[in-house]
């Protein structure tokens, strides 16, 4: 039998991370040294009370029976609180709070409770893949959005086409950014909801990054004022409490938009398991004395990796949050081929800016999810690569 796949699944590129990792795993395959620095996968263990928590809730009985899609009650209140401490943003967590198995999950399937075939979702780029796949398989219609350097990562929303904007419906967003550090004010997402309500456009905020900030803590779009009546925002532990492998995120915001999600989530999964949802739980409750110094760490390895490429001559804007640096090589080519240079060279794998979308050529993202002591080593690397030679 000669089994056909859907036209839609054929649409989609092989996943961009998947590729790096099938390259890593073939160059150690031929005895190279590599560090990779391709992914943002928290190399920090989730906390000690965390796990402890984990293991006492596994161990109920109780928590191994079906979860309820939306969350448990425990972990909804436990979200409206922290959202109370850290945003002054009071949360119903009956109707306006959801959880999801990693944000990623409800990115997703967003698209899905609000797109109908041929609306437009207007997508930055370079970004976070994930964004698209839900507009593809819904039927939508993307429309990229530049993110320049020049306007500090930003859209520019006056240089939206009028004719796709009568038919956009959805515009993801992702401060502080993957994969370029940069931040967002109050002030742009002030201008952001006005332009919102005028023009009928649902935001979806990924806020995955929200408490990795280096400077002043990222605002976040909800405390804008008229935003719930237009926009969500999806929280991850993934990076926040080095809690990658849990998967485990939330959405707040809008009650209609939230509600939806849950409905169409109540027809995919049965949601994350409780035990996982109650160690969450008290993550956030503790969460003050848990992210401080992950923060921290993850602030010293972004000076001192920035210092080391700014003194090989990369060319970039220090992130002011997330994980990751984004920077363009001290010659000007072709993102691949610095990534394939580096990684030849230099035994470095990172990301070619390429891969998230048109506006990322001619960058490179590294990951500082590595150990100290490889970031250090990759930083001697980086510095003593030739440039002249890269052919």
């Amino acid at each position: 039998m000669n089994i056909e796949l859907s036209e839609k699944l054929r649409s989609f590129p092989p996943f961009l991370f998947e590729e790096l990792y099938r390259k890593e795993r073939a160059e150690r395959a031929r005895g190279k040294d590599i560090i990779s620095l391709a992914v943002g996968d928290p190399d920090l263990p989730t906390a000690k009370p965390i796990v402890d928590c984990a293991v006492r809730e596994v161990r109920k009985g109780a928590n191994h029976r079906y979860p309820n899609t939306k969350g448990n009650e425990n972990l909804r209140k436990e979200i409206s609180a922290w959202h109370k401490r850290r945003h002054g943003l009071d949360f119903h967590p009956g109707d306006e709070v959801s959880i999801l198995i990693g944000s990623k999950e409800g990115i997703a399937h967003l698209p899905f409770a609000v797109l109908n075939p041929g609306d437009y979702c207007l997508i930055p780029d370079p970004t976070y893949p994930t964004y698209r796949t839900g507009v593809i398989l819904s039927g939508g219609r993307i429309h990229d959005v530049p993110l320049e350097e020049k306007n500090g990562f930003l859209p520019d929303l006056g240089k939206i086409p009028r004719k796709v904007l009568e038919r956009t419906r959805l515009f993801f967003l992702n401060y502080p950014n993957n994969p370029t550090g940069a931040g967002a004010t109050p002030e742009f997402y002030k201008d952001l909801v006005k332009w919102a309500r005028k023009n009928g456009v649902i935001i979806a905020q990924d806020a995955a990054y929200c408490d990795l900030y280096f400077g002043e803590p990222a605002p976040s779009i909800l405390q804008a004022p008229g935003a719930r009546d237009v926009a969500v925002e999806f929280y991850s532990t993934s990076k926040t409490y080095c809690m990658a492998g849990w998967r485990i995120g939330w959405v707040v915001g809008n009650s209609k938009l939230v509600c939806a999600l849950n409905q169409l989530k109540e027809n995919i999964d049965s949601g994350p398991f409780n035990a996982i949802q109650n160690a969450a739980a008290f993550g956030l409750k503790h969460h003050e004395s848990i992210v401080p110094p992950v923060r921290a760490h993850f602030k010293r390895r972004a000076d001192s990796f920035c210092a080391a490429l700014e003194s090989a001559g990369w060319r970039f804007k220090r992130p002011g949050g997330s994980c990751f640096v984004w920077a363009r090589p001290p010659v000007d080519c072709a993102s691949l081929d610095a990534v394939y240079f580096m990684l030849e060279k230099a035994s470095i794998l990172t990301a070619p800016g390429s891969g998230f979308g048109k506006y990322g050529e001619g960058y490179v993202r590294f990951s500082l999810t590595e150990p100290d002591a490889k970031l250090r080593e990759a930083a001697r690397r980086v510095k003593a690569l030739d440039w002249t030679k890269l052919k």
